[in-house]
């Protein structure tokens, strides 16, 4: 049986299923900011990020029976959904991209959160170019659970659902990624140790 915590997502659910608007509507205030915030990060464009979303809640919207409340939260199937989503635009857009569209957007001048997290607040600042550059250095396999654990907050349970790995194979990715992270922006000047890549891998 789903969380008690879960029952309110999941009778939005059953009412979006039967066609309820409204039901679709509020799910989609509820979970439209991580999804957006993590596509974003994945692809480091807001105009992407944009594109990620809207495919992202159209395919919840068209196929709401894919979600199987047994493997885990709405949220961490959203961003399955997404992560599939920002590798599809990345392949098929890979070519037309104009690099210079990254470097003119302002990354984090726009981002569509309501709630602050701790890599907002890095963002906000004037090292938002250089902190965009260290994550998407990181090898794709680190950088997708530094992004859900880490930057998203979901649990390692839900990162496993997202990235279909177990949990073990989550913690020691992360561990790898915080680490690679916390060296290159030490390289970058953007951190003045390096004391959380050594903890990060103990």
């Amino acid at each position: 049986m789903p969380p008690r915590n879960m029952q309110p997502e999941l009778t939005l659910l059953a009412k979006m299923k039967q066609g309820d608007e409204e039901a679709f509507v509020a799910l989609y205030r509820q979970h439209k900011d991580a999804v957006y915030r993590f596509a974003l990060l994945l692809t480091g464009s807001h105009h992407l990020a944009s594109d990620v979303t809207q495919e992202t809640f159209m395919h919840f919207l068209s196929r709401p029976g894919q979600y199987d409340p047994g493997r885990g939260t709405i949220a961490a199937w959203l961003c399955g959904v997404a992560r599939n989503m920002a590798r599809k635009d990345a392949r098929s857009r890979e070519d037309a991209t104009d690099p210079e569209e990254l470097e003119g957007e302002g990354y984090a001048a726009h981002l569509l959160a309501d709630n602050v997290t701790p890599l907002d607040r890095i963002l906000k600042d004037e090292t938002a170019e250089l902190v965009r550059r260290a994550v998407a250095a990181i090898a794709p396999h680190y950088r997708d659970v530094l992004i859900l654990c880490e930057l998203s907050e979901l649990s390692y349970a839900e990162a496993a659902q997202v990235c279909g790995i177990d949990i073990g194979t989550v913690r020691s990715r992360l561990s790898r990624a915080r680490a690679q992270l916390a060296d290159r922006l030490g390289r970058l000047g953007v951190l003045t140790t390096s004391a959380p890549a050594k903890e990060a891998v103990q």
